[in-house]
């Protein structure tokens, strides 16, 4: 809902202009309201002549629409500022607590109480918070900036640190405007992309600039220039709590609909993105038990494979809404760059496309929307999941096992084609070099170690990497009882569900000034689902419980148990549409993606030339990759 930044240097002065710059480079974020403070940490009084900190917001105006909701946001005696990008959906019930401890409110905004929770709880406040956010505080009396990402990650939060100099921003975009911090592409965060689509937390596109995992918060001392980030929250899944199927099937629907509910709390008109599936239909049933008039969108494509509408339509007529629908004709010729330019970093999620044409036409009718984000990764949505605890065998083979088979891909050419013995050998033994959670990363559209190894020039540290990077290895470490199912959903969960999903939704929702909201990521349902018995979640089919509510709910079951087309777009067409900018990025000697090998890129370009853009998921991270390296790092 909220853009902020800051900047703070132990040895020099900052300037307004590079303050405005930064602000300005998130403007997209909030366009009703934007203010900077200039402060020197040495005084409580601001002192706009030789600041060494300057915090900023821009302002989406969603609750409390008078100027009393303006930020940065600061105590009486200016003694602790703060911005603040998000939504705390139980502030009133935390309101009344901190007016029963003594505190005075000017304004009714959610931003206020975060600011008097952090006086009267200090940094242990974000445990309250049952919401999405992201917020700097600048305490004086402390000499401390508190910065907190929500649980699960559903606002960005970036930073830089080298010692001297500290920033953050919503956005990478606000560092590009500070001088002394340099562009320096990190290969390893290119890898990452090239296998998930996007660049897992703490890592960044950047090398000297990362990403707050979601659930953590950085506690910075400015007298010591000391940067520490804690883990305050991750999702727990044991013990499994003993309950009948139908006890559990009814306490979900209490829980989801509180959820569904406390996100309708605005001041400004909400709606619902409706594309006729699951997820969307089931927040509309429970929606309307409470509002009667609800704002639905949906989107179509001329393709009609790939064309949800009339599931749409039949969910907005049972329910009587105010339906939308919108038909894409993109023209990627004039669009593709500016979408992908609105990605922070590179992002190759192809529903990005649809997503931004769909937020487009939707924030001309309402500035907040609900979406069913995150319902697939706490209830074993896709077909994935079924797919890979066939694999959990791998776990049985010893280390030496998969070293043997890495050495063996090392020896192995490039087979693009998925069916020749080539290609279907070394998919075999890519799979028979990692262990059960390792080899999880090969049940998503992206390259394989074996494609990157050549792509890189024969690096065998693609082999030896983190798949999935610290905090993943960490928890799966710590919680090694859980079954299959669980921890393919806690890998999702830390890492897909806030750099993925919810990067998505914040950047497609906040280049066109919307404020989108996902009931399935709330805590409460979090906690409780991850603990169901797994048979709950996947038991004949995916999503069962949230799909038997639905069944009570009146739903048809043709809407139900159709098959899962997602938010996927006619991406093959599009790729053959961009085949000549495809070819510069892959051929040409002035392309930004010199750094792969040459070799490489050519018999990529000429086997999908001549297939009909087969790997269309592969060809458009080598776009998306080649068309931000080209536009930012410069």
């Amino acid at each position: 809902m909220c853009g902020i930044v800051g900047l703070y240097s132990h040895n020099q002065f900052v300037t307004e202009s590079v303050a405005k710059r930064m602000l300005d480079s998130v403007s997209h974020r909030g366009r009703d309201d934007y203010g900077i403070e200039l402060i020197n940490t040495k005084y409580i009084q601001k002192n706009t002549s030789q600041p060494n900190f300057f915090i900023g917001h821009r302002r989406l105006s969603i609750l409390d629409l008078s100027s009393l909701g303006h930020q940065p946001m600061s105590t009486d005696d200016n003694a602790v500022w703060l911005s603040y990008n998000g939504e705390i959906y139980n502030f009133k019930e935390i309101r009344r607590d901190l007016i029963n401890r003594g505190y005075k409110f000017k304004s009714n905004t959610d931003t206020e109480v975060v600011l008097y929770s952090y006086l009267e709880f200090g940094i242990k406040c974000v445990e309250r918070f049952k919401g999405f956010f992201a917020f700097c505080i600048y305490d004086y009396p402390q000499q401390r900036f508190f910065l907190a990402r929500d649980r699960l990650g559903a606002k960005p939060l970036k930073y830089f640190f080298d010692g001297k100099t500290f920033a953050f921003s919503s956005e990478i975009k606000a560092f590009l405007e500070v001088p002394n911090i340099k562009r320096e592409l990190d290969f390893q965060s290119i890898s990452d992309f090239l296998s998930h689509g996007y660049i897992p937390s703490s890592r960044s596109i950047f090398s000297k600039i990362s990403k707050l995992p979601a659930g953590h918060f950085i506690d910075f001392d400015i007298k010591k220039s000391k940067l520490t980030t804690k883990k305050y929250w991750e999702p727990s899944f044991l013990p499994k709590i003993d309950i009948p199927y139908n006890d559990a099937k009814e306490r979900t629907r209490e829980i989801l609909r509180k959820a569904v509910d406390q996100r309708t709390i605005s001041d400004v008109p909400i709606g619902v993105y409706l594309s006729g599936g699951i997820d969307s239909s089931l927040i509309v049933s429970l929606l309307s038990e409470s509002i009667k008039d609800i704002n639905t969108f949906s989107i179509g494509f001329k393709e009609s494979a790939f064309d949800e509408r009339r599931y749409a339509r039949e969910v907005s007529q049972k329910y009587r809404t105010n339906h939308h629908e919108f038909l894409v004709e993109s023209n990627l010729d004039e669009d593709l760059e500016n979408i992908v330019a609105s990605y922070d970093e590179p992002f190759a999620d192809p529903s990005i496309i649809p997503s931004y044409y769909l937020s487009k036409e939707v924030s001309s009718h309402v500035k907040v929307v609900l979406g069913g984000d995150g319902a697939d990764e706490i209830l074993a949505g896709y077909k994935r999941y079924n797919i890979h605890r066939r694999n959990y065998f791998l776990n049985y083979f010893p280390n030496l096992f998969n070293n043997f088979n890495k050495q063996l891909l090392m020896h192995m050419p490039v087979d693009f084609n998925k069916r020749s013995f080539n290609g279907k050998f070394a998919r075999i033994l890519e799979a028979l070099a990692f262990n059960y959670c390792d080899s999880y990363y090969l049940r998503f559209s992206g390259f394989s170690l074996h494609h990157k190894y050549h792509m890189f020039g024969q690096d065998k540290g693609q082999f030896s990497n983190s798949i999935w990077g610290e905090r993943v290895g960490n928890f799966l470490e710590a919680n090694n009882g859980l079954d299959s199912l669980d921890q393919l959903l806690a890998i999702d969960q830390l890492s897909h569900v806030p750099e993925y999903i919810l990067n998505k939704s914040d950047i497609s929702g906040m280049a066109n000034g919307l404020e989108i909201r996902a009931p399935f990521i709330d805590t409460e349902l979090n906690n409780w689902v991850n603990r169901l018995d797994s048979s709950f979640k996947n038991k004949g089919y995916s999503k069962r419980i949230f799909k038997d509510i639905l069944i009570d709910q009146g739903v048809s079951k043709e809407i139900i148990h159709r098959k899962k087309a997602g938010f996927t777009p006619p991406l093959r067409s599009w790729m053959k549409n961009s085949h000549e900018l495809i070819k510069y990025f892959c051929l040409s000697s002035d392309s930004p993606l010199r750094f792969f090998d040459a070799n490489f890129l050519r018999k990529f370009y000429e086997y999908n030339l001549n297939n009909d853009f087969l790997l269309s998921n592969q060809v458009f991270k080598i776009l998306v990759l080649g068309i931000w390296v080209e536009k930012f790092d410069r």
